[in-house]
């Protein structure tokens, strides 16, 4: 079943990304500063130059080891970002903090409402984007690195891992983030307020929601690689909000897990996407 999933979403990327062969958004990505790139020499060796400010050529992943190294300074940029915010960004952190406080004192409510009115185009609409949290949103990013790398298209393969790395590290954080909150999921307790201490009883796992983790970190890398594409950032993120709700539906998050998961994914890969920006390289080594 896996495989075969994976199968139809590179065969579907493989045809997107010989349509996009003439889409060359955002070939040119911000820069703060000089960036130092790889040079092929005319003896064949990789050397490092200046890229050219007034017409910078586009930064691409390619999966090679600099890529691989790329994944701890990536992480510790990533969990790092609080000791850099400013005024407005401790604003944003406690309106959020404080919406999901109040948004807690309302899980059992929102519960009861919700599966007490299952059934019909709602029951369907939920089997349909529940996958997209935990099966196709898994592959997508080697899927169109795939696709990319058969198609000759470097954005979609450099698009693809650097969705794997934003994915990598959201999925570990929001299992550390799982381990140290431990609370009951809805569909094993009597309590919205049934905890755990930290690292204890492995079935204490509902917060944050990992399927809306993982859909929004999707949903996030696509938004952001293919930005100028105004289609592409509503579709993701309706389909990010729909499977995220599912979980709700289906009983097996409460509301503020899935909030919760939706903002950890969604931040998360904004802060892995900016330091990428910095680190791309063009060319293969190996």
């Amino acid at each position: 079943m896996f495989f075969r999933a994976f199968v139809l979403l590179a065969n579907f990327l493989i045809a997107a990304a010989a349509a996009m062969g003439h889409y060359h958004e955002a070939d040119t990505i911000p820069r703060e500063e000089q960036l130092q790139v790889d040079t092929l020499a005319p003896d064949g060796q990789y050397g490092s130059g200046q890229a050219d400010t007034l017409a910078p050529e586009p930064q691409y992943y390619r999966l090679n080891a600099r890529y691989l190294k790329s994944f701890w300074p990536s992480f510790t940029y990533t969990v790092s970002r609080p000791a850099h915010w400013e005024k407005k960004d401790w604003v944003r952190f406690s309106v959020a903090t404080a919406s999901i406080g109040a948004l807690m004192a309302a899980d059992w409510e929102i519960r009861h409402i919700v599966q007490h009115n299952r059934g019909g185009i709602g029951e369907k609409v939920a089997n349909t984007a529940e996958p997209f949290g935990n099966t196709y949103g898994v592959y997508i990013f080697p899927a169109m690195y795939v696709a990319g790398l058969i198609t000759r298209q470097p954005k979609f393969e450099s698009a693809g891992l650097t969705g794997v790395k934003a994915l990598a590290i959201s999925t570990v954080i929001y299992t550390a983030s799982k381990k140290l909150i431990r609370r009951a999921r809805p569909d094993a307790t009597n309590s919205a307020f049934d905890y755990a201490l930290p690292f204890a009883k492995q079935g204490y796992t509902s917060s944050p929601s990992g399927h809306s983790n993982t859909i929004f970190t999707v949903a996030t890398a696509l938004a952001l690689e293919f930005r100028d594409t105004k289609w592409v950032p509503p579709l993701v993120y309706t389909i990010a909000g729909v499977t995220a709700i599912s979980r709700i539906y289906h009983n097996r998050h409460w509301a503020s897990d899935v909030v919760m998961g939706s903002l950890l994914g969604h931040f998360v890969t904004k802060a892995v996407w900016q330091s990428s920006q910095k680190k791309k390289v063009e060319y293969r080594t190996f």
